[in-house]
């Protein structure tokens, strides 16, 4: 296995050594010392599921077994058979190219830093993921869940009325294209209920009641969608690991992620659990899904949170739409420790959520407001003031 080491200040990491590679895991940059072993992992695995909504138990658990050994062995699959229409894929890509062909201005209306809930437009260079290179060479876009918005039906799924505490949306739009989050949301709506069908199978495949593990945690789940646009790198950066990231390598702070990337333009990476860079190829009508840190932590490490980058040396335009799926912001989450020694706490999702955003956007007015309030005090609200 590849060795991960957390909570390593950057200083104090090899940067000068050959055989590491650094990324960004929440708000830590850790490292992981590449390896070269005789058996290495080429490819992720591909799972069907075509067959999702069967009546026969044997099938829905033959598929069930399928993605927990993907998720234990991997961290990345290929999804197929998902139920989401080309047409609604073309017409989603659509959407993505018309609003980042939008002018800056147009754009910036919905920037980031407007939004107390850290979610809206962020322009070229905004982040900068690893620490061993340029800012990230990319733009983006960020909307997640929100009881206040119509198209989230959040009475409908919870019984309930949104609380009364909220006074604004949690999501920032851009006044001059309606029409950007008329098509986020018909994409959303789809993608969002395929997301909850996975989780239904992890809970069948590790023996756990499904109905009541949708309750105890996934009720009205934190989301987030994130439009990118990944511009081509200049020739002259193409072979330079410094000036070619359009991501930086990081591991994703949700549960599952299900991405839609620009079809037959490859640009994703995955470091493998034996720690070598694999190349993702972007399939038609195929999405490329991957488990986050929150599956990892409750699944005490069986499950891997993989870490992945962006380099787009094709030449040309790249978008991707990822798809973030967390859990319930109020949930307290036990670890599934099965037998052995617990790798992981325990947690409550809404408090380690909030100590993953604030440090990983120090430079937002939501984490200026809250820098000299104590860690421990820090809570899920700050993001709703």
């Amino acid at each position: 296995m590849a060795e991960v080491i957390s909570d390593t200040p950057t200083s104090a990491l090899p940067s000068d050594k050959p055989g590491y590679v650094f990324f960004h895991s929440g708000s830590t940059p850790t490292y992981r010392k590449v390896t070269a072993p005789p058996n290495a992992i080429t490819s992720i695995p591909t799972i069907d599921i075509t067959h999702i909504n069967s009546s026969d138990p044997s099938i829905r658990l033959e598929i069930a077994r399928s993605l927990v050994d993907a998720c234990s062995t991997c961290g990345f699959f290929y999804l197929t058979g998902h139920g989401l229409l080309e047409e609604l894929q073309n017409e989603t890509f659509d959407v993505l190219k018309n609003f980042f062909a939008l002018d800056l201005e147009s754009k910036m209306d919905a920037h980031v830093q407007r939004n107390p809930a850290i979610r809206g437009y962020e322009p070229m260079g905004e982040t900068r993921l690893d620490p061993k290179t340029r800012a990230d060479f990319k733009e983006a876009f960020t909307m997640g869940d929100c009881p206040l918005e119509p198209e989230q039906s959040y009475k409908e799924k919870t019984g309930q009325n949104p609380p009364s505490h909220l006074k604004r949306p949690q999501n920032i739009w851009p006044s001059s294209a309606p029409w950007f989050r008329a098509g986020l949301y018909k994409y959303y709506n789809e993608v969002l209920p395929l997301s909850l069908k996975l989780v239904r199978l992890l809970a069948l495949g590790l023996e756990i009641d499904e109905d009541e593990f949708m309750r105890d945690f996934f009720n009205f789940p934190i989301t987030g969608m994130r439009p990118l646009h990944y511009p081509p790198v200049p020739p002259e950066d193409k072979e330079n690991d410094v000036q070619n990231i359009g991501l930086g390598a990081h591991s994703d702070f949700s549960y599952l992620t299900l991405v839609l990337q620009t079809p037959s333009l490859s640009a994703l990476e995955v470091l493998t659990p034996t720690g070598q860079w694999i190349s993702i190829p972007a399939l038609p009508n195929t999405l490329v899904c991957n488990v986050g840190q929150y599956l990892e932590r409750q699944s005490n490490g069986r499950f891997l949170a993989a870490v992945h980058r962006v380099r787009n040396k094709t030449g040309e335009e790249r978008y991707s739409l990822p798809f973030f799926l967390t859990m319930d912001q109020d949930a307290d989450v036990k670890v599934l420790v099965e037998g052995k020694e617990g790798k992981f706490e325990d947690f409550n999702v809404g408090d380690l959520y909030i100590r993953r955003v604030l440090p990983a956007r120090g430079k937002h007015p939501t984490s200026i407001k809250y820098k000299d309030v104590p860690e421990e005090e820090w809570r899920y609200d700050f993001l709703l003031q």
